[in-house]
Order: C-alpha cells, then structure tokens, then sequence
C-alpha cells in the first residue's frame, strides 16, 4: 500500500457500519440478510439463511405453495415461477441436478395449464340451470375420472391424469434416494403445514378454501409415511364428481 493511501477505519467501527474499505472506494452491505451463496456452490440457500426455493423446511419434509386452481384462468396457478431456478438444498445434497429440478418444474407448469379455473367450475355445475345442475353435475357426472372423454373442456379428468403422471415420473427418481413427493390439499386451511407464502394465500380465504401444498419427504422413514398419507386431508369430495381427484 502506498503512503499516501487512506488507512482502514479500526475493525469495530467497520462492523457497526457494515462497511467495507478499500484504498479508493467504500462499499455498503445491505441490512437484514447476506445475499452470499452458501459454501459448496449451492444458490438455494444464502448464507444468511435466506431460501430462494420458497420452499420451509418442516421436520424431515419441505414444504412448497401450490395453487392448484384460480378464480380467473389468466391468473398464476402452480408453483411460484421462480421455483424452477433453483433446486431445493435438501434435493441437491443428495444429487438432484438443477436441469432436472427445472425439467420437472417446466413439466408441470405444462400439466397446470389443463387445470380448471373456478369461474369454469361454476359455469359447469351452475349455469345456466343454477342449484339443480349443481346437484346433478355433482350426483352423475364423473367429470374428474380418467376416461375417453377426459378432455373435453367440460371435464377434468386430463388434469388429474397428468398430474398423477407427473408425481409417478418424479417419485421414480426420488425413491431412489430415499425420497418421496406428494401433492397434498387441506380443508379447512388451519390444517395446512406452514409454507412461504401461507398468510398471504388464506387472506379473505373462507373455510371452503380447498389449501393444496407440494410435500417432499427427505428420509426413507418419512418417505414411507409421505406414500401412506392421502392427497386428502379434509376435503372429503364423496360426490360422483370427485371421482379420481387426487389434489
């Protein structure tokens, strides 16, 4: 260093300030949390703990959003759109590629779009012949089975179908590494796990609100109960019209 260089503040002054001197220039670091990457490579996780994969780990299981069906078809539905970009630390660790993790993302985001819309659901069980279509639609129509008719745009069945495609592919790689994947659907939402973005989902949400969650387990003995567990917890959709849901 020069003689005519500025000297470094003292070491307790440069924490306080969160400060760091050069010769030349002063760089600032923001408060609250660190943005460095976490050791190994890993950009799921920053150093400062915060999770880029909105996902929330919850025992030897985390836990991700997942909407399954909006009021309008325009509106985001599925995962959050950043979820493809990074893989989950848990997954990573244990050899679950980036490019996979962003395949299976992708390849659900192509399964979402079969999805219905909630106005949709309406307009099928209420339109034009308001409660006593309702009860028809609901009593004779099995609009979520896996059928030839399965995707006309009145059922939903080609929604289902995929998704438990999806779940399959995955858990085929997962299972090898002692893992498992479950969509799973809360009613009523207090029985929901914690997630990211769970306050934010329920608001002005009633007791109807059917709260859907991507779960996967990291351990073989979690992965077991994980497979034992039903889609189900609470919905209880005994109707025709429920069968071959699974979300």
């Amino acid at each position: 260093m020069s003689a005519s260089a500025p000297a470094p503040p003292p070491y307790h002054e440069a924490v306080i300030g969160q400060e760091f001197h050069a010769p030349d220039v002063t760089f600032k670091q923001p408060t609250g949390y660190s943005n460095v990457v976490a050791p190994g490579g890993n950009r799921s996780i920053t150093a400062g703990g915060l999770r880029l994969d909105k996902a929330v780990r919850n025992g030897d299981r985390i836990i991700i959003d997942f909407e399954k069906v909006s009021c309008c078809p325009w509106d985001t539905v599925g995962l959050d759109p950043d979820c493809k970009n990074y893989v989950p630390q848990e997954l990573n660790d244990k050899g679950i590629s980036a490019s996979m993790w962003c395949e299976w993302c992708e390849d659900l985001t192509k399964v979402q779009k079969k999805n219905p819309s909630v106005g949709g659901c309406l307009c099928i069980f209420c339109f034009p012949g308001l409660f006593v279509q309702s009860i028809l639609c609901a009593t004779f129509c099995p609009i979520s089975a896996n059928h030839p008719l399965k995707c006309l745009p009145c059922f939903y069945g080609d929604w289902y179908h995929g998704l438990d495609k999806w779940q399959r592919k995955v858990n085929t790689v997962l299972n090898q590494k002692d893992m498992h994947l479950k969509l799973k659907t809360y009613k009523p939402h207090q029985k929901a796990p914690k997630s990211l973005n769970k306050a934010s989902r329920v608001s002005g949400k009633d007791e109807k609100y059917e709260m859907s969650m991507m779960e996967i387990a990291l351990t073989a003995t979690e992965s077991r109960k994980l497979q034992q567990e039903s889609w189900d917890v609470g919905v209880n959709d005994g109707c025709t019209s429920g069968i071959g849901r699974l979300l």
